[in-house]
């Protein structure tokens, strides 16, 4: 067998030996992240809309194991407050508060995701992590969904709320500021039915 093809036997083999490294290094990466449970609860605030009107002040909270994970978010008092009316109809919020479910369909997990997690850094986790991934979510006489994605620099997703009277449809992006996650959203709202009384918000919400 001549120098050349044992070169080249040898590049393949080394190939295969790498490959087969990374490989079982994701998957066990994989393997203990889908065993981390994390938590994560803080203060959540949605500021007034125009002068005069009073802020909304709760707390929310995200529990999951590995890809599946549950949220919640709870505004006392907000049952009482108008956030939006579209000709006398309303965004239908009860005491029970917002209620979801999740799963993220794509994960580049790393040891900094893993450490993050062990540590109880559901944020930092969450941030430095490129993820993808669909929610359903469900309040009072409503429910919606949508998507997320994280490229490790960019944290956006969109979102659709049908209620039965009001259509709600936008994006939103996430980012870390001052210890605190940031919600900046753009979207629009309308009685259903009616896309051409649609009014458009932009506004940021504190996390």
């Amino acid at each position: 067998m001549d120098k050349k093809k044992v070169t080249i036997i040898i590049t393949a083999a080394l190939l295969v030996a790498l490959t087969s490294c990374v490989l079982a290094v994701e998957v066990f990466d994989e393997a203990i992240f889908s065993q981390i449970p994390y938590s994560y609860t803080s203060y959540t605030s949605v500021p007034a809309s125009k002068a005069g009107e009073g802020s909304l002040g709760g707390y929310y909270t995200i529990e999951g194991r590995g890809r599946d994970f549950r949220f919640s978010i709870v505004l006392p008092g907000a049952e009482n407050f108008d956030t939006h009316e579209v000709n006398g109809t309303r965004i239908c919020y009860n005491e029970s508060g917002l209620r979801g479910t999740g799963h993220i369909d794509h994960i580049d997990v790393t040891w900094d995701t893993i450490y993050s997690l062990l540590r109880g850094d559901l944020k930092s986790a969450m941030f430095r992590t490129p993820l993808r991934g669909h929610y359903r979510m469900t309040c009072a006489a409503w429910d919606g969904g949508g998507n997320f994605s994280n490229d490790g620099r960019n944290f956006r997703g969109d979102f659709r709320i049908n209620g039965a009277m009001t259509f709600f449809g936008g994006n939103f992006t996430l980012r870390p500021e001052n210890g605190r996650i940031v919600l900046s959203a753009d979207y629009i709202y309308h009685p259903q039915g009616k896309p051409w009384e649609a009014r458009r918000v932009k506004k940021d919400f504190n996390m």
